[in-house]
């Protein structure tokens, strides 16, 4: 299984993208982004999530998805 990326990467460089990465691996589905639509963190935590999406080849099922 691919780590997390906050076990990985130092708390100073750890950010949204990485964040989001780390959701899409613990099962977070890509519409519970923690942050407001006009916030720019909020399209670094989609494209994070969307980048583990499609680069883990044995990421986990998402609840509800069969």
């Amino acid at each position: 299984m691919v780590e997390l990326r906050k076990s990985t990467v130092s708390e100073d460089d750890y950010g949204p993208l990485d964040a989001g990465w780390d959701a899409r691996l613990e099962c977070i589905r890509l519409s519970d982004n923690p942050y407001a639509i006009n916030n720019w963190k909020y399209y670094e935590w989609e494209k994070g999530w969307k980048l583990a999406d499609d680069t883990v080849v044995d990421a986990p099922e998402l609840p509800g998805s069969q």
